[in-house]
């Protein structure tokens, strides 16, 4: 994938605690590399987002993201995930997309 890396990423996913109905974010890997950007005009509207609060990032196509993982910089920002589009067939040009949403604003 051929993408400028701007933050190290760590994704974290809901998972069920034991046999109980009650919830924990844990984890799912650490140290993937992501390009993360503010959100076209067009994008944020459609979102029905504020500006500033959406952004696009971009990773590998190993990423094991999904629809409402929690995504947490190195520097302590933490994203919720609100798309994931798999752009694939071009070779050296694959990667995922995601929308995320910022959980800080």
């Amino acid at each position: 994938m051929l993408f400028f890396h701007n933050a190290e990423i760590q994704i974290y996913r809901r998972r069920r605690k034991g046999s109980s109905n009650r919830y924990a974010m844990s984890a799912t890997f650490t140290g993937y590399q992501s390009d993360i950007q503010p959100a076209s005009q067009e994008r944020t509207e459609f979102m029905a987002g504020r500006i500033g609060t959406i952004y696009t990032a971009f990773v590998d196509t190993t990423a094991d993201v999904k629809e409402g993982d929690q995504v947490r910089t190195e520097d302590g920002k933490v994203y919720s995930v609100k798309g994931v589009q798999h752009w694939e067939g071009a070779g050296l040009l694959d990667y995922t997309e995601l929308v995320l949403t910022s959980q800080d604003a």
